[in-house]
């Protein structure tokens, strides 16, 4: 698995976990909701700065957004 599409699935992983639609965590980080979707597609490959800001709106180290999904 290369590495935005273990972003990707680890950010929707986490996302769904806390029960958060695209809109909650775009409100709580500040990226926009259409910039998480293109990234929880694979579609974007995120910025330091924009991982840093969805890591501290769902609460986690930036480093676990590089962990293995558990699916």
């Amino acid at each position: 698995m290369d590495i935005n599409s273990r972003i990707a699935h680890r950010v929707h992983e986490l996302r769904t976990a806390q029960g958060l639609s695209l809109d909650a965590l775009a409100e709580r980080c500040g990226v926009s909701r259409s910039n998480i979707s293109l990234i929880e597609r694979g579609q974007s490959s995120p910025t330091a700065t924009v991982l840093d800001k969805l890591s501290a709106g769902l609460g986690v180290t930036v480093a676990s957004l590089f962990e293995p999904s558990e699916q």
